[in-house]
């Protein structure tokens, strides 16, 4: 089980956080790899933290179906679902089409200002393309931040949700492909936020999030 040459200092009051948090992303990342094996002893001892936050974290991660356990045996890194790829993004597609329509309503200048910074923050996290976490973060803060305008927990608890098997999915295809659409496509839904065009953004959401689920379906039935 490959861990991180660069080791993490936690705080005691956010164990639990920051190793679900560091684990959540190197499975996403492949540093843990579908499949594999991985021991809270070893996590325990990298992080210089008990088993009981690193076992408490381990729960959030299988909750969400990263890992599997076996009591008394072993605990694994689920594997990709690239068999599954339209039960992710179907629903995610339906989401987000939604919230960006409850947007337009609620849209404040801050709210526009917010967006394009992240927009801007995406725009340039794309420039190091062979580092893809940066980049994956920086596209959920733009859509989170609708979601967060649309101010409907229950879309953005189910998006949260669907996104962690959507970045493993991911990763790959913003290490390898051009984003330069991706990029036209949030500056899109900006204008059409700012302008309170609810048609032209329902569609942009549903035309932006469509257009990634058949790349990914085509990046995997490459490989």
């Amino acid at each position: 089980m490959p861990l991180p040459n660069e080791q993490l200092v936690l705080e005691r009051t956010s164990a639990k956080q920051r190793v679900y948090e560091a684990v959540k992303d190197w499975i996403i990342e492949g540093q843990f790899r579908p499949g594999e094996k991985i021991l809270d002893k070893e996590i325990a001892d990298y992080f210089k933290v008990s088993r009981t936050p690193v076992r408490e974290a381990f729960q959030m991660l299988e909750t969400q179906k990263l890992i599997k356990s076996y009591p008394g045996k072993e605990t694994i890194v689920t594997e990709l679902e690239t068999d599954h790829i339209e039960e992710l993004y179907l629903p995610m597609a339906t989401l987000q089409q939604l919230a960006i329509t409850l947007a337009v309503e609620k849209i404040t200048p801050a709210h526009i200002r917010r967006l394009k910074d992240l927009s801007a923050a995406f725009s340039e996290a794309v420039k190091e393309q062979s580092r893809p976490m940066p980049i994956l973060k920086a596209d959920k803060d733009f859509h989170s931040c609708i979601l967060e305008t649309a101010e409907n927990e229950y879309i953005s608890d189910f998006c949260d949700m669907l996104w962690i098997h959507i970045q493993r999915l991911e990763y790959s295809f913003f290490r390898d492909t051009p984003l330069d659409d991706s990029i036209r496509e949030h500056e899109s839904m900006i204008q059409a936020l700012e302008m309170r065009d609810e048609y032209s953004a329902s569609i942009l959401a549903k035309e932006h999030w469509d257009r990634s689920a058949l790349l990914i379906r085509e990046l995997y039935r490459k490989n």
